[in-house]
Formats: structure tokens, sequence, C-alpha cells
């Protein structure tokens, strides 16, 4: 009885550790998934917020394209009012030039009369400038 019983104990013992064995292999398996699915979330996790700051950023581009659209209406037409004046700039510095030259000394009168005749002059010799040329008008405002 007792080999009988020390068969049966080994026996059961065999089948202890092999059911031990499997316990453990599942127990790894279960660790090993448990660590693949953390490392899932935490990518995931990672990827929500990159995802909330590219819209962050996709929403900012927008706004900025939006409001330089108006911009390059507004450039367009700076363009063309300068491409114009740009073929008067020449007879107008000649009068700012000379009044900066010449009239200095003079009181405002005799400096309106000197503008009135160069402007004159420049239309006699076929050069354009601005029809309210004037020494203030070319060098830019007065000094606030």
């Amino acid at each position: 009885a007792l080999r009988e019983a020390e068969a049966e104990l080994a026996e059961v013992m065999a089948k202890l550790q092999e059911a031990q064995a499997r316990l453990k292999e599942v127990q790894d398996k279960i660790h090993r998934l448990e660590s693949e699915f953390n490392a899932a979330i935490k990518k995931q996790t990672e990827l929500q917020d990159d995802m909330k700051l590219c819209e962050v950023k996709l929403e900012r581009a927008h706004k900025l394209i939006g409001g330089l659209g108006g911009e390059k209406a507004r450039w367009g037409q700076n363009v063309k009012v300068l491409t114009q004046q740009l073929t008067l700039l020449p007879g107008d510095c000649v009068v700012a030039a000379g009044m900066v030259s010449y009239a200095g000394p003079f009181n405002a009168e005799i400096r309106t009369e000197c503008e009135t005749h160069w402007l004159k002059e420049l239309d006699k010799e076929g050069i354009t400038h601005n029809e309210d040329c004037t020494m203030r008008s070319v060098l830019g405002e007065p000094v606030k």
C-alpha cells in the first residue's frame, strides 16, 4: 500500500509539475501580452497627441493663409501704384533736388514760385512728374 501510495504520489507530483509548467507558460504569455498591450496603448496616446498638435498647426496655417490672401490683393495694388510712380520719379527728384540745392535761403513765396517754374520747365522738356509735385511730397513727411 505504501508503494502504491508513493507511486500515486509520484504520478500526481509529475502531473503537478506538468500543470505548473503549463501555468508558468500561460503566465509568461499573459505577461508578454500585457507588455505589448501597454506599449500599444502608449503609442496610441502619443499618436493622438501628435494628431491634436497637427490639427492645431493646420488650423493656424489656414488662418495665416486666409489673412495673407487679403494682403496679396493689397500688395498687388501697391505694386501697380508704385510702378506708375516710378516713371514719374526722375521729374519729381529734379524738383526736390533743385529746391534743396537752390531755394533754401528764400522765403516760402519764392520757393513756391521756384517749384512752379521748374514744373513748367519739366513740362517743356517732356520730363514726366507728379502733378502735385513739391519738395515735401517727394522727400517725405515732416518730423513729428
